[in-house]
């Protein structure tokens, strides 16, 4: 089968993929992945499994060299195909559906994996597509109900959720101890972390700001962010600007990140939007505090480790709220965690289970 999405870097939907890739049966299921970007961080997995990647051209920046090029492939290669599955945050990229469609492919699997666009001026693209949703796919899927809600309205769909390996996430004392070692954290330093990509959507100018005003007040505090982006300058050069450098770590894209979850003390993420992240439910996982915007969905709050907070709370507010958070869960019950996200259906077992009978049915 084929998944098709912008890039398999390692975001939120390519997680979920390579998540369900190691345990669904190969024997059963084998995946290529047609991307618009050559950005893969899977590259050795993927082979592993006997899968490819095809590259095209970008979308819309390069519009019709990708027509020509996905055109051309689904031409060469869609006869070796069962079924299509389009990962998507906004009915904007459905060509190939469209092909997909023309070539005989006989499932079309569609999967909403956001709750809003984050390129306005394609809105109205969207909102049209929307229309006629149904003629573009046979099977409809989405990472949580509100994400579903802005794919498909009022059609029925199937919410299949981002769930994590629960064992790899599960909290880990030696890894607590590994990295605050290697980055020199003594054990009453509190550490507050967030994983995510340097955009607009992940808010970190604010999280700068928050952070910013929290360490002036408790030295003894520092920033773990995990991630890259087109972002990643602008927010280094502000952390600079505000002297903070010596307590703001840039990790970068890590393949360790579920130690690092360990090494926390608090998870923050104040995202201007959301789907349904795969960051928050790994660091529930992991038994960690995590102070979030509420805009994030609700349906990701799946444990009592999660407070949330409005936006355009004053700072102060959100300052005093890490303070709060900041008292060091112990070991013993952190690690009670695990067992919650698995019991709430968040386990990759189940998910891994669900989509091979949803491929091969």
């Amino acid at each position: 089968m084929l998944h098709v999405l912008g890039g398999m870097g390692r975001g939120g939907a390519p997680s979920f993929i390579i998540n369900n890739l190691r345990e669904i049966d190969g024997q059963k299921v084998q995946f290529d992945f047609l991307v618009r970007k050559d950005n893969c961080a899977f590259n050795e997995t993927i082979e592993k499994h006997g899968g490819h990647v095809f590259v095209v051209a970008g979308f819309p920046g390069h519009l019709i060299a990708n027509y020509k090029q996905t055109l051309k492939f689904f031409q060469e290669r869609g006869h070796e195909y069962e079924a299509v599955h389009v990962h998507a945050n906004a009915l904007y990229y459905i060509l190939p559906l469209i092909l997909g469609k023309r070539y005989g492919i006989k499932k079309l699997i569609l999967h909403s994996h956001n709750t809003q666009s984050n390129v306005c001026l394609l809105q109205p693209l969207h909102y049209m597509n929307k229309l006629f949703v149904d003629k573009l796919a046979n099977v409809f899927l989405a990472c949580g109900e509100s994400a579903g809600k802005w794919m498909y309205g009022n059609r029925r769909f199937e919410v299949i959720n981002n769930a994590v390996d629960v064992q790899k996430f599960a909290f880990d004392t030696a890894s607590r101890k590994e990295i605050r070692s290697h980055f020199g954290i003594s054990d009453d330093t509190l550490v507050i972390g967030n994983v995510g990509r340097f955009e607009d959507a992940k808010n970190h100018r604010f999280l700068i700001d928050l952070f910013f005003k929290y360490h002036s007040q408790n030295y003894k505090s520092i920033l773990l962010l995990v991630g890259d982006g087109s972002l990643k300058t602008e927010i280094e050069l502000k952390v600079k600007e505000l002297g903070i450098q010596d307590s703001v770590y840039f990790l970068g894209v890590r393949s360790d990140v579920e130690k690092l979850y360990s090494s926390f003390d608090l998870f923050l993420m104040p995202s201007i939007f959301e789907g349904l992240p795969f960051v928050l439910i790994e660091a529930q996982c992991s038994g960690v505090k995590c102070l979030v915007s509420e805009n994030v969905t609700t349906e990701a709050l799946i444990t009592d480790l999660v407070i949330t907070k409005k936006l355009n709370d004053s700072i102060e507010s959100w300052c005093e709220e890490i303070s709060k958070s900041s008292q060091v869960i112990n070991t013993k019950k952190r690690l009670l965690y695990s067992q919650v996200v698995k019991e709430k259906y968040y386990d990759i077992q189940y998910t891994a289970e669900r989509l091979t009978s949803i491929y091969t049915s």
